[in-house]
């Protein structure tokens, strides 16, 4: 391994982190002299200790040798949300927004991996400092921590460049605009400002200010679900905030090359890019699908007056149900997990969990900031079962499984049903730990889903109504490391833990 250049990588990447944290910074000695916020000094303490640390690495990787092997690429990739969450969660420990490790280590890396689990129950007294740094982490782990050290790192070179950002870009392979990976690494950040400045304009001609349109926009285009408030956009009673919201979740799921064709004049990429077909024929399905739902449970006689308030109330006309069921889909399906006015799926029974968990395996597009598994690979996925079923029934047919018009190979197929296999295995295997540290049923099993998936919101005890403040100290260790593993789509992770990753040639 060439251990100078990935402490070069780490020194450089430590240094962005501190920039950002003196960005929040800033923000907060703004808010310290307009209402008397006093976390500034947290997040400058936390600014230079970032700071003196990525300049140690930096230095002692300065007479690095060019060029990175592919186990370089893996690490760095693996290592750097570890080391990010653990800088990351100094300035609540030193404001004491938290007052143990564990917990800020949780909201770090749920922050970092655009998860949005919360344990955080008095998010509405937090200062605007630490209200703006919780928000930058979604916003710096939405496209990817390691994809914006490869925008301001032109030096790497080696295949090890290009597993970094094979890793994290997610999906069956990452998509590459232009023949250099710095190339397409910085045309995919500006294509991710442009979406956030977009929003924060949309969102503050609305009933939010500023600071909130900011906070949530970064949360949004992120897909992480960090908000301001701890009632989070139910807080505002606003359809505009919602409609909005949910459609750049829907934009924030697609895959970001598809954006950078547009911008060049090929807007038929979108349509001609078979998972975006995928995509939208799925939102459709299931936004009707949960409005059918809502419909007809109230014709039944065993559903409770709570129940029948949680979705939208006894009798709400269609856009309710609609602006309801759309806004549920998008936040479900992109990995957001914002909570709106009618979202507590928790209350609205036990009928709507299944395809709400279907949405969160699902996920968004490859190339995007969502989580799940993929769309692309759900399609490659049924595909395959489709093709299976054809050769039994007629075994001389020659069926071939095929994405935008070409096969896809053999090996690609068996790594999706290998990778689902596994995300099914790991879920049931946290859905029994879970239990034998406390947790009940339905929320340790909704827990490990929304975990693994980057969701958010959970079942139960950390259903959309409540944080994960009651899991165990234990039970937040392990879900801190699912959302990475979710967030790094499980391979990239587990392949550092086998024998065959350190082994010397």
């Amino acid at each position: 391994m060439n251990h100078r250049l990935i402490r070069y990588v780490f020194g450089v990447l430590l240094l962005m982190e501190a920039f950002f944290m003196t960005v929040s910074t800033g923000v907060a000695v703004y808010y310290h002299f307009a209402c008397g916020d006093s976390d500034w000094w947290c997040l400058a303490t936390a600014a230079v200790l970032t700071f003196l640390a990525g300049s140690g690495f930096w230095w002692s990787g300065r007479k690095r040798e060019h060029g990175m092997e592919k186990r370089d690429g893996y690490l760095i990739v693996s290592l750097a949300w570890i080391i990010f969450s653990l800088f990351g969660m100094v300035p609540y420990l030193l404001y004491g927004t938290v007052d143990n490790l564990t917990d800020a280590f949780f909201e770090a890396m749920s922050g970092f991996t655009t998860t949005g689990s919360t344990i955080l129950e008095n998010i509405d007294t937090q200062p605007h400092g630490i209200l703006f740094w919780r928000s930058m982490t979604h916003w710096l782990g939405g496209l990817g921590i390691v994809v914006f050290s490869l925008a301001l790192l032109p030096l790497i070179g080696g295949t090890g460049a290009n597993m970094m950002f094979d890793a994290e870009t997610t999906g069956l392979g990452g998509s590459k605009l232009r023949p250099k990976i710095q190339s397409t690494a910085r045309r995919l950040w500006g294509i991710y400002l442009m979406l956030t400045l977009v929003l924060i304009f949309l969102l503050s001609l609305g009933p939010m200010s500023v600071f909130d349109a900011v906070n949530v926009a970064m949360s949004t285009i992120a897909t992480g679900g960090f908000a301001p408030h701890q009632a989070s956009l139910a807080f505002y009673h606003s359809a505009y905030v919602e409609y909005v919201v949910a459609i750049f979740l829907f934009i924030a799921s697609l895959n970001f090359s598809l954006f950078y064709y547009a911008g060049i004049g090929r807007w038929k990429m979108f349509w001609r890019d078979e998972e975006f077909r995928w995509f939208v024929r799925i939102v459709l399905s299931f936004t009707l699908l949960f409005i059918v739902m809502t419909s007809a449970v109230r014709s039944v006689d065993w559903v409770s007056q709570e129940q029948l308030l949680a979705l939208g109330g006894e009798n709400p006309d269609f856009l309710t149900v609609l602006r309801m069921s759309f806004f549920h889909v998008m936040t479900i399906i992109s990995s957001g997990g914002f909570q709106a006015e009618y979202f507590d799926y928790n209350a609205w029974g036990m009928l709507f969990w299944q395809p709400t968990f279907v949405l969160m395996m699902c996920g968004g597009c490859a190339g995007s900031t969502a989580g799940g598994m993929k769309v692309v690979r759900a399609a490659v996925f049924v595909k395959s079962i489709k093709s299976d079923f054809t050769r039994m029934l007629h075994p001389r047919q020659v069926s071939i499984v095929k994405l935008n018009g070409r096969p896809v190979p053999t090996s690609v197929i068996y790594k999706v049903m290998a990778m689902f296999a596994i995300y099914v295995i790991l879920i049931f295997l946290m859905n029994f730990i879970l239990q034998m540290l406390g947790l009940d049923i339905e929320s340790a099993f909704g827990t490990s889903i929304s975990a693994f998936s980057n969701t958010g919101p959970g079942l139960g005890l950390t259903g959309p109504a409540f944080t994960w403040a009651s899991v165990p100290d234990a039970g937040k260790w392990l879900l801190a490391f699912a959302m990475l593993m979710g967030r790094l789509e499980i391979f990239t992770l587990l392949i550092v833990f086998t024998p065959l990753f350190w082994r010397k040639y």
